[in-house]
């Protein structure tokens, strides 16, 4: 026999009901309920209990000896007890396991926005949810180049479509003007990360570009509307990031 074959036969032979039983374990009557039917075992401690109230030894109800003698093909009630306490650690492992991948996926991801976002270069470039764009702008002053204090680097804003409406705040270094006429410079890049930057002549990009940076030269100059001037000369002296088209923004 297996346990809950056991029980009930022990509780039989001491003429008690299930009621009965279960107030003298302090129990419930659907608790020993579940215990006949085999959905539930009981406790170690309410296994003490029992084996004290009908006069049977632990080991012997623990580790169901007779089931063992009788060769019984279903498993020990200690059979089941070690496979559940293995269960519940292998469970307990998986949960950790999934929480902390899942803590990691929320940090990687909460790491990238916030390259993203303060215009991290060294973060944007392993971003794998950026594609590179191709970004124009006029090419600063000689004096805006060569600066000491930032190591020839210079900050500008990059056009990155003829529809005006991506704009992306690049720092970078180009070098001097070679004698380009009607420089502006190229920028190959990632977020902010620039992988290639080259200085190139007017007659090379699209006039669209060199209308949208005409637009937003007007739009930092406060030409235009003074009130939505006010209000988009923060934005773009705040963000790193730009999705407004600049062309409207002027003419409003």
């Amino acid at each position: 026999m297996n346990f809950k074959d056991d029980i009930k036969m022990l509780r039989k032979q001491s003429n008690l009901t299930q009621e009965e039983l279960a107030k003298k374990l302090h129990v419930t009557r659907q608790t020993v309920s579940t215990w006949e039917t085999g959905k539930n075992m009981p406790s170690l401690e309410t296994l003490h209990a029992l084996s004290q109230l009908f006069n049977i030894s632990l080991e012997k109800l623990l580790f169901n000896e007779e089931i063992e003698m009788k060769k019984d093909k279903e498993p020990s009630l200690a059979t089941q007890i070690d496979h559940n306490v293995k269960l519940k650690s292998r469970y307990r492992r998986w949960t950790f396991g999934l929480g902390a991948l899942i803590a990691l996926v929320i940090v990687g991801i909460g790491i990238l926005c916030l390259g993203y976002y303060k215009g991290i270069g060294t973060i944007d470039r392993v971003n794998p949810f950026l594609s590179y764009k191709v970004g124009y702008t006029k090419l600063p002053s000689e004096k805006e180049i060569s600066n000491k204090k930032t190591n020839d680097y210079w900050t500008a804003w990059f056009t990155d479509n003829t529809m005006g409406n991506e704009w992306t705040k690049l720092t970078l270094t180009t070098g001097l003007n070679p004698g380009v006429k009607d420089p502006y410079v190229m920028a190959y890049h990632k977020g902010s990360y620039v992988k290639i930057a080259r200085i190139v002549p007017r007659t090379y990009i699209n006039q669209t570009y060199a209308s949208n940076l005409a637009a937003l030269d007007a739009l930092l100059n406060n030409k235009g509307n003074t009130e939505t001037n006010n209000h988009d000369l923060k934005k773009f002296k705040t963000q790193i990031h730009v999705s407004d088209t600049v062309q409207q923004l002027v003419t409003e």
